[in-house]
């Protein structure tokens, strides 16, 4: 499976070029319920939400790979979600009313937030591909003939994004591991064979999630000769790999709500008292305090099994004390 991502590296780039667009809209479709359908492919790709009209040609000629993508941006939306959960941005970035995206502009800035968006669908997308091609469901090569379609943003952001996406295919091609089976009589391993498997996704996204913390501010370099390039901001940082994270703008504190910029800020999350880390409340509520909230829980308790066959618990009362930003 290693020679699979090695040898279709250009292939998922491909893929994530031909889905991704400007805006990271086509995320919003990871909250579709039901299966698409091979039927009416017109009408099903314009269901889907977040896509624009060049994903929705797109979606028509390759309907019988909209579905992987789906799982994928799926799989990559969750993870988000769980990386981000204990942050002033939590990667709530889609109405569950409306399945619309409220904080791509956010993500159009060149923060770390986008780096690490753009990074976790790329490597979403590339893993269930990889996984169905695995049992043996080939996705379609057109996929590859979109790739170098024009993107309506600026070369920086193109430049970021591009890297970005590459970084998280690159993270999911390095986490392969080996694994083997024997074979032979009595337990012996007489003859053995073995394979590359992809990792649990959760792992995926803590090492993305590691590079986002250290991700390298950049500016883009171009003396009129060469190509433009990405060149560290502070010289005193390291030098980023093709396997790390970049970004252009700094982020905002994430600390007020901005409707305009889709920040729902932290005004009534939930923070841990006893934390000194963000998840504290007193970073995480940004120094404004916070509300005490206690009530009390009943559970079961004390269970007793009595032969035969049955169990006698009693009822409980448990304080339980939680605490919302101001």
């Amino acid at each position: 499976m290693r020679l699979v991502i090695k040898t279709l590296g250009i292939f998922f780039f491909g893929i994530i070029l031909a889905v991704v667009d400007s805006s990271i809209s086509w995320l919003a479709m990871s909250l579709t319920s039901t299966a698409i359908s091979k039927n009416r492919p017109a009408a099903i790709c314009r269901s889907l939400p977040g896509l624009t009209r060049r994903q929705i040609k797109f979606c028509r000629r390759n309907l019988e790979s909209m579905e992987t993508i789906r799982f994928g941006a799926r799989e990559a939306y969750t993870e988000c979600q769980y990386q981000f959960h204990k942050r002033r941005w939590n990667c709530t970035m889609i109405d569950p009313e409306t399945n619309k995206v409220y904080g791509d502009v956010i993500l159009k800035e060149g923060t770390r937030e986008a780096a690490f968006v753009h990074a976790i669908s790329a490597a979403g997308v590339a893993y269930r591909i990889t996984k169905d091609c695995s049992r043996g469901i080939a996705v379609s090569a057109e996929f590859v003939d979109g790739a170098e379609k024009h993107k309506n943003q600026s070369q920086e952001r193109r430049l970021m994004n591009e890297h970005n996406n590459r970084a998280g295919r690159e993270v999911l091609a390095s986490s392969l591991r080996r694994e083997c089976k024997c074979h032979g009589v009595s337990g012996a391993c007489e003859m053995r064979t073995c394979w590359d498997a992809m990792p649990p996704f959760r792992e995926v996204g803590n090492i993305i999630k590691d590079k986002f913390d250290g991700a390298t501010e950049v500016s883009i370099v171009s003396n009129g000769e060469s190509k433009p390039r990405m060149e560290r901001k502070n010289p005193m940082f390291k030098r980023h790999t093709p396997a790390d994270l970049v970004y252009l703008d700094s982020s905002p504190d994430y600390c007020e709500p901005d409707a305009e910029r889709g920040v729902l800020g932290t005004k009534g999350r939930q923070c841990n008292i006893s934390s000194l880390a963000i998840d504290g409340c007193d970073l995480l509520c940004c120094h404004r305090g916070y509300n005490r909230n206690v009530q009390i829980v009943k559970e079961r308790c004390h269970c007793k099994f009595h032969y035969c066959c049955r169990v006698e618990c009693q009822t409980c009362e448990k304080i339980v004390e939680t605490y919302t930003c101001k």
